[in-house]
């Protein structure tokens, strides 16, 4: 979510970069926005500035295209800092599905769309005028409650977007093979749907797809093996993530097929178990992995030492046993590492160390049962990194000397 959200204020600083006193919107937008204004309670003062006597140009939100004085950007964001009260918009429950948002299809020249909050409390699904907006290349309905058996087929009539970001509503169907239409989407978000299935493969014709977000959903079962036919094109993030979710079952070797680069894996937070598989070394390109608060078996494999431009592991609260895999000591960017609430037993590899000097804690070792002497590249260390557990330990930082 984080990651959308820092691509949102990207677009919106650009959107900006064009804005200009001198642009004056059509009477036709400021009639489309003010009508959609209508069909929402604003306690609070959200959009209080949209006013028909003043320049829609200027309003909150609101961002036109300086050659044609048409609205371009739209982002409607209750969470506000300049509303009078908290920042809260409802859609008014006289409003339904079919009619709310329908003057906003003539903004035909509207290329990024966004609501923030806009509260529809599960009372209908995303509205049709909504399909009407061929132009868009952003689309981000972020907790507005939208809600409906699967996210609408419909989706797959906006085939410029390069976003589509539904975090906070709820889609338990999950996706439609409509998806496979939006061939020139790099970012897909859909946290916190409730989603029980991801629904279609034809996920796995977005060869432009930079960004799978699942997480905070209702997914479970095994973790299909045809997510392993996806793209991510690493051009930003590269990233799969599936935390806190219920999947159950081994992690698929599959996962590691994923073209060109799988750079961030996220699986924590699941029901996931036995060993990390060794095919992990296939991932090539991975930097970070995320696995933690599973029932994760067996010893970290050495196959973590094969991928070259690796710098995260985040393993901590599972089952897993034996030694540490001194290869990871040779990795040249590694830097943070959690394995902390294990079983691992035997020495820390001399190897290991030094870690990121600008995270406070880069490493977590507790409540494990390793022995032998800190290795000198981690004596600068707090003691909290390695204690409590770990009795075994000695020498620097820790008050017991090796013998």
């Amino acid at each position: 979510m984080m990651r959308s959200s820092s691509l949102l204020l990207l677009l919106m600083l650009c959107a900006l970069s064009g804005r200009s006193l001198a642009t004056v919107c059509r009477a036709s937008d400021r009639n489309a926005l003010l009508a959609f204004k209508a069909q929402l309670i604003d306690a609070d003062g959200v959009l209080k500035d949209w006013d028909a006597s003043t320049n829609c140009c200027v309003w909150t939100g609101v961002f036109c295209d300086r050659t044609h004085s048409r609205v371009g950007s739209l982002f409607v964001n209750a969470n506000c800092r300049n509303c009078i009260g908290n920042g809260k918009l409802i859609v008014d429950p006289k409003v339904n599905g079919a009619s709310f948002a329908a003057s906003l299809s003539n903004l035909t020249a509207l290329t990024q769309l966004s609501f923030n909050n806009v509260q529809i409390r599960f009372r209908f699904s995303i509205p049709p005028a909504i399909y009407t907006l061929t132009n868009l290349v952003s689309l981000s309905l972020t907790d507005c409650q939208f809600s409906g058996p699967s996210i609408p087929a419909d989706v797959g009539k906006l085939v410029k977007l390069t976003e589509l970001t539904l975090d906070g509503n709820r889609f338990p169907g999950g996706l439609p093979d409509s998806i496979g239409n939006l061939k020139n989407l790099n970012i897909l978000h859909l946290e916190n749907n409730q989603m029980t299935s991801i629904g279609s493969t034809r996920i796995t014709l977005l060869k432009k797809l930079d960004q799978l977000v699942l997480n905070y959903n209702k997914l479970s079962g095994p973790i299909p093996k045809w997510l392993g036919g996806i793209t991510l094109t690493g051009v930003q993030y590269g990233e799969l993530n599936l935390h806190d979710n219920q999947f159950t079952g081994y992690i698929p070797g599959e996962l590691c097929n994923i073209k060109p680069k799988l750079l961030i894996l996220g699986l924590n937070k699941n029901k996931l178990n036995g060993p990390i598989p060794a095919a992990i070394g296939n991932c090539g390109q991975l930097r970070t992995l995320f696995v933690g608060d599973n029932k994760l078996s067996g010893s970290l494999p050495h196959e973590l030492g094969k991928l070259k431009n690796f710098q995260e592991l985040f393993a901590a609260n599972n089952q897993l046993a034996g030694p540490l895999p001194k290869e990871l000591g040779d990795l040249p960017n590694f830097n943070q590492m959690d394995i902390g609430h294990n079983k691992i037993t035997g020495p820390i590899p001399s190897n290991y160390g030094p870690f990121s000097p600008d995270i406070p804690d880069p490493v977590d070792f507790t409540n494990n049962k390793l022995t032998g002497p800190i290795p000198l590249a981690m004596q600068n260390l707090p003691v909290k990194v390695f204690r409590p557990g770990n009795p075994g330990l000695c020498g620097t930082p820790l008050p017991n000397k090796c013998k």
